[in-house]
Protein backbone atom coordinates (compact mmCIF):
# COMPACT_ATOMS: atom_id res chain seq x y z
CA UNK A 1 0.00 0.00 0.00
CA UNK A 2 1.23 3.75 -0.83
CA UNK A 3 2.44 5.54 2.29
CA UNK A 4 -0.57 6.98 4.55
CA UNK A 5 -1.19 10.35 5.70
CA UNK A 6 -3.04 11.63 8.46
CA UNK A 7 -3.57 10.47 12.30
CA UNK A 8 -3.32 6.95 13.36
CA UNK A 9 -6.88 6.63 13.51
CA UNK A 10 -7.36 8.46 10.29
CA UNK A 11 -5.40 5.87 7.99
CA UNK A 12 -7.34 2.87 10.16
CA UNK A 13 -10.57 4.57 8.78
CA UNK A 14 -8.97 5.02 5.45
CA UNK A 15 -8.07 1.40 5.12
CA UNK A 16 -11.06 -0.27 6.40
CA UNK A 17 -13.19 1.97 4.18
CA UNK A 18 -11.49 0.06 1.09
CA UNK A 19 -11.48 -3.14 3.09
CA UNK A 20 -12.09 -5.74 5.36
CA UNK A 21 -9.29 -6.16 7.11
CA UNK A 22 -8.14 -8.11 10.90
CA UNK A 23 -6.46 -6.16 13.95
CA UNK A 24 -3.54 -7.24 12.73
CA UNK A 25 -3.38 -6.44 9.08
CA UNK A 26 -4.22 -2.89 10.59
CA UNK A 27 -1.54 -2.75 12.77
CA UNK A 28 1.20 -4.09 10.79
CA UNK A 29 0.13 -1.72 8.03
CA UNK A 30 0.10 1.22 9.98
CA UNK A 31 2.82 0.41 12.09
CA UNK A 32 1.18 -0.04 15.97
CA UNK A 33 1.17 -2.30 18.44
CA UNK A 34 -2.25 -5.18 17.95
CA UNK A 35 -3.96 -3.88 21.02
CA UNK A 36 -3.48 -0.38 20.61
CA UNK A 37 -4.94 -0.82 17.48
CA UNK A 38 -8.27 -2.24 19.57
CA UNK A 39 -8.23 1.38 21.64
CA UNK A 40 -8.44 3.04 18.21
CA UNK A 41 -11.44 1.42 17.12
CA UNK A 42 -13.06 1.95 20.03
CA UNK A 43 -13.01 5.41 19.04
CA UNK A 44 -13.50 5.40 15.38
CA UNK A 45 -16.73 3.30 15.80
CA UNK A 46 -17.73 6.34 17.99
CA UNK A 47 -16.97 8.93 15.60
CA UNK A 48 -17.89 7.55 12.28
CA UNK A 49 -21.44 6.72 14.05
CA UNK A 50 -21.57 10.52 13.88
CA UNK A 51 -20.55 10.55 10.10
CA UNK A 52 -24.00 8.52 9.36
CA UNK A 53 -21.43 5.01 9.24
CA UNK A 54 -21.24 2.21 10.96
CA UNK A 55 -17.50 0.02 11.65
CA UNK A 56 -18.78 -3.13 10.58
CA UNK A 57 -17.65 -6.13 12.45
CA UNK A 58 -17.89 -9.96 11.41
CA UNK A 59 -17.44 -11.84 14.73
CA UNK A 60 -14.69 -14.29 15.24
CA UNK A 61 -15.26 -17.92 15.29
CA UNK A 62 -13.42 -21.25 17.03
CA UNK A 63 -11.42 -22.95 14.88
CA UNK A 64 -11.89 -26.22 16.91
CA UNK A 65 -15.73 -26.65 17.17
CA UNK A 66 -17.13 -23.74 15.30
CA UNK A 67 -18.80 -21.83 18.42
CA UNK A 68 -19.55 -17.82 16.90
CA UNK A 69 -19.04 -15.25 18.75
CA UNK A 70 -21.83 -13.38 17.66
CA UNK A 71 -23.08 -12.01 21.07
CA UNK A 72 -19.79 -10.44 21.97
CA UNK A 73 -19.77 -6.85 22.08
CA UNK A 74 -15.83 -6.44 22.81
CA UNK A 75 -14.01 -5.34 19.34
CA UNK A 76 -11.12 -7.65 21.13
CA UNK A 77 -10.46 -11.03 20.37
CA UNK A 78 -11.62 -13.73 23.10
CA UNK A 79 -8.61 -16.00 25.06
CA UNK A 80 -10.86 -19.28 24.31
CA UNK A 81 -14.21 -20.53 23.27
CA UNK A 82 -16.99 -21.07 26.27
CA UNK A 83 -18.16 -24.30 24.33
CA UNK A 84 -15.14 -26.45 24.20
CA UNK A 85 -12.04 -24.18 26.31
CA UNK A 86 -9.98 -24.23 22.77
CA UNK A 87 -7.82 -21.00 22.11
CA UNK A 88 -7.93 -21.39 18.36
CA UNK A 89 -10.26 -18.56 18.01
CA UNK A 90 -10.21 -17.39 14.34
CA UNK A 91 -9.75 -12.87 13.80
CA UNK A 92 -12.42 -10.25 13.65
CA UNK A 93 -13.34 -8.46 10.69
CA UNK A 94 -13.45 -4.73 10.56
CA UNK A 95 -15.18 -2.94 7.95
CA UNK A 96 -16.44 0.91 7.75
CA UNK A 97 -19.85 0.90 5.64
CA UNK A 98 -22.34 3.91 4.94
Amino acid sequence: MSTLKGTIRQQIIDLLTLETMTAQELSQTVRVAEKDVYRHLTHIEKSVAGQGRKLSVTPCRCLACGFTFSQRRRLTRPGRCPRCRQSRIDHLLFRIVE
